[in-house]
């Protein structure tokens, strides 16, 4: 199933500043030094009640595994409605977030144009009420991959708020009640960032270590995990891989570095060329393409599990009204019938909604795990309006 949604396409970036100040003072050969200036403590502002962030986690750290259409952590805030129902919490980054310090009142408050989102749900469920960060600082620590990230928030407004259009997923747009309630929260830390975590993006820190292999756990491979690779076996060749001593561990595979144990595609573990399927040269090995997960395949292998390709390119009318892959190796895309008598095209793949051009939009191939799990990771530009 293939969910379109609309998206911003204003990219912000965090917003430093630094004072530099020099003072002369009569003929004192003494270097002036600038005021030192304290930053006042955060006050809870007037009507609201302050509320406290309980853990955050990303898709893989939950059961079933959900992985949004962009990073998007999720948890709870400490109970401030009925004590029996959970208060959910998200933050939601831009796929291109980088380290750095964001302005929450950038967006205006609206979950459809806001590209660092902080929001919750008192009462989840039915009669739940939306509250949306209308103001407060994200900062961005620590990013290890795009759904591994350490960050903080700090002086937090949160007010009720309502749905408001658009209202198509996943991105739907919020307003503001006039007179709602108000939350506060004066300073929390979040951190997703696990044990053997890595980024499987070609020219990551992680993705190319010497004797370890960056093994992708989403299907678009933005977050991986890292196995020891001990052994020379390549590209489809039986493998064996032993499990880690302790959580903290890694598994270790007889598979040459760069190369996955993987069962992804049969019940064997089989050596498979790790890659970037959004990279201009994945790199895979002849008679392969960069497929699902990050792992080099052929494309026999994945037509017979339900994933179909169409001879496109990018820009152009598809054969069949759906496909997973068009396009060829380092211009990759999705065939879609948006419908209106439109033709099916091939429309790019991306990571980030910036990554969408003037006029194009973000949506995303949604592919359901059992138990209620999904990954959204694979998201693609089409055009706004449709």
């Amino acid at each position: 199933m293939v969910i379109r949604s609309i998206g911003s396409r204003v990219l912000r970036a965090g917003r430093w500043s630094v004072l530099v100040g020099m003072v002369l003072m009569g003929c004192s050969s003494e270097e002036s030094k600038p005021p030192e200036v304290e930053n006042p403590e955060p006050t809870l502002p007037e009507g609201c009640t302050e509320i406290t962030l309980g853990t955050l986690v990303n898709g893989i750290q939950i059961s079933p595994v959900k992985y949004g259409g962009q990073p998007t952590f999720q948890g709870t805030f400490g109970a401030f409605g009925d004590p029996a129902v959970a208060d959910t919490a998200f933050i939601r980054l831009d796929a291109n977030t980088v380290p750095g310090a964001y302005d929450l009142a950038t967006g205006g408050s609206n979950l459809f144009t806001c590209e660092q989102c902080v929001y919750g749900y008192q009462d989840a469920g039915a009669g739940q009420k939306l509250f949306v960060a209308v103001s407060g600082s994200l900062t961005v620590v620590n990013q290890v991959s795009l759904e591994q990230v350490q960050g903080v928030i700090e002086n937090v407004t949160l007010r009720e708020s309502v749905n408001a259009a658009p209202l198509s997923a996943p991105y739907r747009g919020s307003a503001v009640v006039d007179g709602g309630e108000c939350k506060w929260i004066r300073r929390a830390e979040w951190s997703t960032v696990r044990p053997g975590g890595c980024d499987p993006r070609q020219g990551s820190p992680t993705a190319n270590l010497p004797g370890q292999t960056c093994v992708a756990v989403s299907y678009a491979a933005n977050d991986g995990t890292l196995e020891n690779s001990q052994g020379t076996k390549t590209q489809g060749e039986a493998c064996t891989s032993t499990p880690p001593a302790s959580a903290e561990g890694l598994a270790t595979t007889d598979c040459a570095q760069g190369y996955a144990c993987s069962k992804r595609f049969t019940a064997e573990g089989q050596c498979l060329k790790v890659c970037d399927p959004l990279a201009a040269v994945p790199g895979c090995p002849g008679g392969t393409v960069c497929g699902v997960y990050g792992l080099c395949i052929e494309q026999s292998v994945l037509e017979p599990i339900g994933f179909a390709f169409d001879s496109a390119l990018i820009g152009q009318t598809c054969t069949d009204s759906f496909a997973e892959f068009c396009g060829v190796e380092g211009a990759r895309g999705i065939c879609a019938d948006l419908g209106g008598g439109a033709p099916a095209l091939c429309y790019p793949y991306v990571r980030a909604r910036s990554d969408c051009g003037p006029g194009e939009e973000l949506g995303y191939v949604s592919y359901p795990f059992s138990g209620g799990g999904y990954d959204r990771t694979f998201g693609w530009c089409y055009p706004d309006g449709l």
